[in-house]
């Protein structure tokens, strides 16, 4: 069955919301000549006519950086694109509010069509205009409100998301709920698990209510100028949103925006509640349903005030006024994400892990380490995971010191690793000190042998004591192997 949502305003579009509705982007488009197609990695659409221009962003927050957008602006202007030309978004979030925004800065304006692939895109990014980028001040303070042409909501799309990035669009949905739409609650707590499925009518349903309630919202309040009669208009939709920045802003954005949200409306119920504003019921029911399906509902990874300080919303000045309930947050603690109930096997997070010199792939040495970008193994990596059922983040760091930092923490977490440490492998004892504390599986993965080089440096590693398997000489492909190995174990 395909829904309709029509968010109205000044220019009025549709939200449909269906199975295999992604096949309608050409209906929406009309006659263009040219389509930008701005897409997450590995996923696209396919148009027949239209010229296609293939921009690929970088996964996730780090698309939304204003050289990520100047880079594509000048894409733009080399293939001609005009006013009668338009934008196409395939990805989640973090895509919808970049390429919404090349759409609108571009000749100040063209049209757009989002097809969001996660539950988050959705519910929240895709509808309601708002697009923007992030600076070192702060989440989404550079930014536009630009009215898509249409939004297409394919519900098949969400089969193929990790289960953790469902988990994370879940918080947006709950916020729908305790905003507007209290049914969305009722719906939460009958089955969590139900919720949690792809397929089920009842996730169905959750997303048709969460575009009603924001295309309700939007409708009356497009730029956050206020509501009508006491209501507090667009600003509602930001309900838990000031601190969920900050968290977000201080962890480098490592803990999902849809986490980040959970947290801050648990925090922001707690202070209604000893304000005397919120009864004890309903700030409980914060943490229970949040709780029900893995989110996180407390958190101590960063001193309150460096959180804060890292907000750079109009807003946060309010909640650095407030007392905080509990005990002061504590540094270097991150989320601790809680199983679903009723959900068996929770995902499984991996860190991959690459040391110096890695982020030049692609064009240091291709003889030796191949012709493949680090952006590209990493979205590899990404795929790999999420067809073994893991939740792969992939990182990359020239300093030594933010590499002890992330062994560290998986460390404390108890989260398996696949570390290619690159030079340090041969003679970082700090590496190794940290490998020896893991209290989950290690692979050591090499793109070449080091043992086959001619260098007698490399035959020595200092990782290897503390690896269950080492990965050598297979390439980009033993990262795929190396995950295999943490999927079997």
């Amino acid at each position: 069955m395909t829904t309709t949502v029509r968010v109205e305003g000044p220019a009025p579009y549709d939200v449909v919301i269906g199975r295999g509705v992604r096949d309608r982007v050409q209906a929406l488009l009309g006659e263009v000549q040219r389509v930008a197609v701005v897409h997450a990695p590995g996923l696209t659409v396919e148009l027949d006519g239209p010229e296609v221009l293939d921009i690929e962003l970088p996964d996730g927050e780090a698309a939304k950086s204003a050289s990520v957008v100047a880079d594509a602006w000048e894409r733009l202007g080399a293939a001609g694109f005009t006013r009668s030309d338009a934008v196409v978004t395939v990805g989640g979030g973090a895509t919808t509010d970049v390429g919404g925004f090349i759409a609108a800065t571009w000749l100040r304006g063209v049209r757009v069509v989002h097809v969001p692939t996660s539950l988050l895109g959705m519910v929240d990014a895709a509808v309601g205009g708002k697009t923007g980028i992030d600076t070192g001040a702060g989440k989404n303070l550079v930014g536009s409100f630009h009215e898509p042409a249409g939004v297409l909501c394919d519900l098949d799309l969400l089969a193929t998301l990790p289960p953790a990035e469902l988990v994370s669009g879940l918080g947006e949905v709950v916020k729908c709920g305790f905003i507007a739409d209290p049914e969305i609650l009722s719906i939460v707590e009958k089955d969590p698990a139900t919720a949690l499925d792809p397929g089920s009518d009842a996730l169905a349903e959750l997303v048709e209510r969460s575009v009603r309630v924001k295309a309700d919202v939007v409708a009356g309040d497009l730029r956050e100028t206020g509501g009508v009669d006491g209501h507090p208009g667009r600003e509602a939709l930001n309900y838990g949103h000031t601190l969920a920045h900050a968290i977000e802003k201080v962890t480098h954005y490592e803990v999902r925006h849809g986490e980040a949200v959970s947290l801050g409306m648990v925090y922001v119920a707690e202070l209604a509640r000893l304000a005397g504003r919120l009864d004890d019921e309903t700030a409980a029911r914060h943490a229970a349903v949040l709780g029900s399906v893995g989110l996180p509902t407390s958190w101590s990874g960063a001193p309150f005030d460096a959180a804060c300080g890292q907000e750079g919303s109009r807003h946060h000045a309010a909640v650095r006024r407030a007392r905080r309930p509990g005990p002061s947050l504590r540094p270097q603690r991150p989320v601790r994400r809680a199983a679903p109930r009723g959900v068996r096997g929770a995902v499984m997070r991996v860190l991959v892990l690459n040391g110096p010199n890695l982020g030049r792939l692609g064009r240091r040495q291709p003889e030796i380490y191949g012709t493949t970008t680090h952006d590209e193994l990493a979205a590899l990596c990404v795929e790999w995971g999420r067809g073994l059922g893991l939740d792969v983040d992939v990182r990359q760091t020239n300093h030594e010191g933010e590499m002890l930092d992330w062994l560290n923490t998986a460390a404390d977490d108890a989260t398996p690793v696949v570390l290619n440490a690159a030079a340090w492998t041969h003679y970082s004892y700090a590496i190794l000190d940290a490998c020896a504390q893991l209290t989950a599986p290690l692979v050591e993965v090499h793109i070449s042998n080091p043992k086959e080089r001619p260098e007698e440096f490399r035959h020595h590693s200092v990782v290897t004591a503390y690896a269950v398997e080492v990965v050598a000489g297979q390439g980009i492909d033993g990262y795929r192997m190396a995950l295999e190995r943490l999927a079997a174990s």
